[in-house]
């Protein structure tokens, strides 16, 4: 489970001076459901009070800042699934079903998300967004490249860089063609003999084809709404973008210099320790889970996370994410580092399941 309250001074405060525009969304058809809602224009102009209809066609109760992330992360994560090709960066593909107006709603999730929520979706190619923002010819061969080998599968890396190495060969030590390579570059539907003065231009070519020939008509649909994303120093510069994609992105060191809390017992300071532990231990996608259920996103927010502690026990222990503060009830009758782990795991497992039940 998932908590999330609807606190005072949080989200709603923050838009003090407008009226809440209520809008739902589905949890079994997030990503249309978002789409249709900012088709409108002038929804970036609007502060959102999201309504989460679940599985059994009930709403749920929470509401706020963290039910908004949440919807934003699930968003996202859909979109890349379905709306995407890529390994570790993700670039837009065309798709029948999606015109000028659906990639257009879209890019206003984008730029809604951030502004309002500081949320930007961390798998989005570097490269792609670079190109909405300054076009093509603020990208270097060098920067393209990075993209590349992010941009294909990890598999295909290691040839990648044997290709772009002095030591390449075309051919093995038995005087036979290399066919991971050719293998590799008939991929994408390249079909040149390579040796080592022409690899590196085709490795480029093909580059330049995947990450900006092929989402032209979406960097097109995305430019002009992206724009207004350039008053923000972060999306002024190429340095700037880094900057941003590198503070937005989850680390274990960075987690844990999120929470506060005051630890004044024995079974408080040891259970806050089991849990900084268990951050430690986790790594890519389920560190990024680890923090969606603090605070309702997948990426960094916020600039904290507070550490309440309960002492709820056997059946009813549990810890508690209260996403719209964020704030985390975290259990003190844990009696070893495995007991705390097995229970934060297995909530992670059924992150499917997750709901908002606390107003």
């Amino acid at each position: 489970m998932i908590f999330c309250c609807i606190n005072s001074i949080s989200y709603f405060t923050s838009f003090a001076d407008e009226r809440p525009q209520r809008v739902t969304v589905h949890r079994s058809n997030v990503r249309k459901d978002v789409i249709k809602i900012f088709s409108d224009p002038s929804i970036l102009s609007s502060s959102l009070d999201v309504v989460v209809i679940d599985a059994r066609g009930e709403p749920e109760a929470g509401r706020g800042r963290g039910v908004l992330l949440d919807v934003l992360t699930c968003f996202w994560q859909e979109c890349f699934t379905a709306l995407t090709t890529g390994s570790n960066e993700k670039i837009p593909y065309i798709r029948h079903d999606l015109q000028k107006p659906e990639w257009k709603a879209i890019a206003r999730v984008l730029v809604y998300g951030y502004q309002k929520m500081k949320y930007f979706p961390l798998q989005l190619s570097h490269l792609f967004v670079a190109s909405c923002l300054f076009g093509e010819e603020s990208i270097t061969p060098e920067f393209l490249l990075k993209s590349f080998r992010e941009y294909i599968a990890a598999e295909d890396r290691e040839v990648l860089d044997v290709c772009l190495s002095d030591e390449f060969h075309p051919q093995d030590d038995d005087g036979n063609d290399n066919d991971d390579v050719l293998e590799f570059l008939s991929s994408f539907k390249c079909f040149r003999k390579p040796d080592k003065d022409n690899i590196r231009s085709i490795i480029t070519e093909l580059a330049h084809q995947e990450l900006i020939q092929k989402p032209r008509y979406v960097l097109n649909c995305w430019a002009p709404i992206l724009d207004v994303l350039r008053c923000d120093h972060s999306f002024q510069t190429l340095e700037g973008l880094d900057r941003l994609y590198e503070s937005k992105r989850p680390t274990a060191k960075k987690i844990i210099k999120l929470f506060q809390g005051e630890a004044s017992t024995d079974a408080e300071r040891q259970s806050l320790d089991y849990l900084k532990k268990f951050v430690k231990s986790l790594e890519g996608k389920a560190l990024s889970m680890f923090l969606r259920f603090c605070t309702g996103s997948d990426v960094i927010t916020c600039d904290s996370i507070r550490i309440s502690f309960s002492s709820l026990e056997g059946l009813q222990r549990r810890p508690v994410a209260r996403t719209c503060t964020p704030m985390l009830e975290l259990p003190t009758s844990y009696d070893s580092f495995p007991a705390l782990s097995e229970e934060f795991t297995n909530i992670m497992k059924e992150s499917q399941a997750w709901s908002f039940d606390i107003v």
